[in-house]
């Protein structure tokens, strides 16, 4: 069982999570997942994390969840040593039949990662119909729904601006 290093498949990453394709004719043992520490994971250079495995059988996956995000343009490598060598054969990267996945020095990982957003949402327009006042925003399909929460900061005052009238959602 051979880790993918083809261009479509090489290992990637976004933000977190780190995912390792691997070629073989059965389908991976997700029961006996490796442990975080048979993975070795540089960002930049500096070590980096790993705070779980988790394995997809079928897909012949294995994703590594870091302890921080990657950010867009940082260089990242993974290598993994098979913990059978050292001292635990249960917990490695194996197939169905216990044929476990070879240990495999710093390999390139593809940082998928996009750029973070640092443009400020700009309200577009307000309209006011009945009791709802509705603001359009530049970045409207970026927005965060969830920081919207009950009034979210919103002062709204009459037209005259004498008085200020409750926001309740």
């Amino acid at each position: 069982m051979l880790i993918t290093t083809d261009e479509t498949q090489r290992p990637r990453v976004n933000g977190d999570q780190l995912v390792l394709s691997f070629i073989d004719a059965s389908n991976l043992d997700a029961t006996n997942k490796p442990a975080t520490g048979a993975f070795t994971v540089l960002v930049a250079g500096t070590a980096r994390a790993v705070r779980d495995v988790v394995v997809n059988a079928e897909a012949k996956t294995v994703t590594l969840t870091l302890a921080t995000a990657v950010t867009q343009g940082q260089s990242v490598t993974v290598a993994y040593a098979d913990p059978r060598v050292a001292y635990d054969d249960t917990h490695a990267i194996q197939d169905i039949y216990g044929q476990d996945a070879a240990s495999f020095a710093a390999t390139a990982v593809l940082n998928n990662t996009p750029a973070a957003d640092t443009t400020a949402p700009v309200i577009n327009t307000a309209t006011v119909t009945g009791n709802q006042l509705v603001l359009t925003y530049t970045e409207a399909g970026t927005l965060d729904g969830a920081a919207l929460a009950g009034n979210a900061g919103f002062t709204v005052n009459t037209a005259a601006g004498t008085a200020a009238i409750t926001v309740s959602s």
